[in-house]
């Protein structure tokens, strides 16, 4: 069954929603934009035809007694002032101990929730640990990850230097999450192809958006790589054939960056 209609009253069968679906499932039928049925099970929803046409006559499925807000063109007066906000973006570790509120917490993750996927197949999903308590006790867990499981790991074993991580945790600094409130893994299935690609994009997009709310975060390598233990695994309670592909500390800023540090050339070879 179709997925895709439009209002008859403002369409103008220009044809841009037909342009702009990735797929090519739409075409024009006495200026009117038709789904066939035969190609209706290979739409999954990616939202291009809402999103380009002109009039906001053509609908979806997710559209359903929902109030679509407006696209926000850029300004080309703000190139400079975007620019310079994603130069200012920079990983965060020190983090206010207040937890952030559910309301902020939800609001990240519905703009996450609008990265781009391969082939928008949208297999992820995300993991929040929301309660600075069982943050702590992930933080713990990972510790004993590190103790047990982590010293006899062929690669891990002689990466990190175990000893004295867990010296400096259990002596009261948080090394393993960073003193952060909160944490959120990417999860999604072990097999999806674009499965590392999809999370960097979608972690991109949480990390902005946490932006908009004072919230910094920063790369958890060490919870992502305990999460391929059982011990982490159950306690996540990760599904069978799913993955955790990354996982994130954030939090309430406490000091913002005052300058733009230099990276210098960008490493680049034009072709």
């Amino acid at each position: 069954m179709s997925k895709f209609s439009y209002d008859p009253d403002t369409c103008i069968g220009c044809g841009t929603c037909v342009q702009a679906c990735p797929k090519g499932l739409l075409r024009l039928d006495n200026n009117r934009p038709v789904m066939p049925e035969e190609l209706a099970g290979r739409c999954n929803n990616c939202g291009q035809c809402v999103a380009y046409c002109p009039t906001k006559a053509s609908m979806q499925v997710f559209n359903a007694e929902v109030d679509l807000a407006d696209a926000l063109p850029m300004d080309g007066l703000d190139t400079q002032k975007t620019l310079a906000f994603l130069k200012s973006r920079r990983s965060y570790r020190q983090y206010d101990t207040r937890p952030v509120d559910h309301d902020t917490l939800v609001d990240i993750l519905d703009a996450a929730n609008y990265a781009p996927s391969g082939g928008n197949n949208r297999t992820l999903r995300w993991i929040v640990i929301e309660d600075p308590k069982k943050t702590k006790e992930l933080a713990d867990l990972i510790a004993t990850w590190f103790d047990t499981v982590c010293r006899t790991h062929p690669v891990y074993g002689k990466r990190y230097a175990i000893d004295s991580i867990l010296e400096r945790y259990r002596g009261g600094k948080d090394v393993i999450l960073r003193g952060a409130p909160h944490v959120a893994y990417c999860v999604g299935p072990a097999k999806a192809v674009w499965g590392p690609v999809d999370t960097g994009i979608a972690l991109t997009y949480f990390n902005l958006a946490c932006e908009a709310h004072q919230v910094g975060c920063c790369f958890a390598g060490y919870a992502t790589k305990a999460a391929e233990s059982d011990l982490v695994r159950e306690w996540l309670g990760l599904q069978e054939g799913e993955v955790a592909w990354c996982a994130l500390c954030f939090g309430r800023k406490t000091v913002d960056a005052y300058r733009i540090p230099n990276r210098g050339p960008v490493p680049v070879t034009f072709i």
